[in-house]
């Protein structure tokens, strides 16, 4: 049997640790299917703090964040479905 540990995000190629590095995510997440809703996390505080720099209301960073959180959702589903 394999010690191998399976990475669980979505980027071929990119261990999970690197994610938790990248991100300063706890790194039990690591090689679990959790550490992709993490990852979405730590984006949607990016793109919202960005949506807000750029002028936008707070409830429209919000919606805009969101948005692309649903988006990575979706794209995370579909890579995980093949």
């Amino acid at each position: 049997m394999s010690n191998e540990k399976k990475s669980y995000n979505i980027v071929p190629g990119i261990d999970d640790m690197e994610y938790v590095e990248m991100y300063n995510l706890d790194p039990a997440l690591a090689y679990t299917p959790e550490i992709n809703e993490a990852i979405l996390s730590k984006v949607w505080e990016q793109n919202y703090s960005g949506a807000l720099a750029e002028g936008l209301s707070d409830g429209e960073a919000k919606a805009y964040a969101e948005d692309g959180r649903k988006a990575g959702r979706k794209t995370i589903h579909n890579a995980m479905m093949q």
